[in-house]
């Protein structure tokens, strides 16, 4: 029955039971420059930049990466506007995902060269 109910928004005030695990389900721009994050469950979290930051290290830059990653979330500390204020932080569950390394550059051994010097 929860499809008919709609999405709600988490907040500090719904964490404070302790913190909860979700899986992502997508990831969409949202209001004020902050991506919006929607869970399997269909609960939403708007992402500050303290969030982002912690994904992009764990996820990598792509949002279609961030799918089907579990994240548990919790309520912190934060800075806002110089004072420090509850907030609802992200922490990685699932394992982070592997850098994809530079393709290398195949090291081909210098051209032959004619050592014989003439005298």
């Amino acid at each position: 029955m929860r499809q008919y109910a709609g999405s709600s928004f988490i907040t500090v005030e719904s964490l404070r039971d302790g913190p909860r695990q979700y899986k992502i389900a997508s990831v969409e721009p949202g209001k004020y420059d902050k991506p919006v994050v929607t869970f399997e469950s269909g609960d939403k979290l708007s992402l500050n930049k303290t969030n982002v930051n912690a994904r992009l290290k764990a996820y990598g830059p792509k949002d279609e990466d961030w799918i089907d990653c579990i994240v548990e979330l919790y309520v912190g500390p934060l800075r806002y506007n110089g004072a420090i204020q509850e907030g609802v932080l992200v922490v990685p569950v699932s394992p982070p995902k592997p850098v994809e390394a530079p393709t290398p550059v195949s090291k081909q051994p210098p051209p032959d060269m004619n050592d014989d010097i003439p005298f």
